[in-house]
């Protein structure tokens, strides 16, 4: 359930922008395989998230520290490409508040999340 949950997220994440990277769908492609979730119901979740700003919404990640987690890695998805746009920032901060994870939780994954990014990419 949770793996669904944080593919559900991270294709929202993918599309918020409006394009979808290489690397974006690596990841993806990565839960999916981790969520047994095959490639046709992959690009009906794409073709639903990028119709409905609100496919990420009401998320069902417990505990805390999964929810946590979860933040940290939407933004380090967000800037697998090398930016934040500001659209996935908003993502990102709303699928957070309805994680309750705030403040000082949420500056700590966002700042983990974008040293995971930088890290990959500057690995390849």
């Amino acid at each position: 359930m949770e793996n669904a949950e944080l593919l559900r997220a991270a294709i929202a994440m993918a599309v918020a922008d409006g394009k979808v990277s290489r690397s974006e769908m690596g990841v993806v492609e990565g839960l999916a395989r981790r969520a047994g979730v095959g490639a046709a119901t992959i690009e009906a979740m794409f073709d639903a998230a990028a119709r409905d700003e609100t496919f990420a919404d009401n998320l069902l990640l417990q505990p805390k520290d999964r929810a946590v987690k979860a933040v940290e890695l939407l933004v380090g998805l967000a800037r697998i490409d090398g930016e934040i746009s500001s659209e996935e920032r908003e993502l990102i901060v709303r699928i957070a508040d309805s994680l309750d994870v705030v403040d000082d939780e949420f500056r700590t994954a966002y700042e983990a999340g974008i040293k995971r990014a930088d890290h990959l990419r500057k690995a390849r």
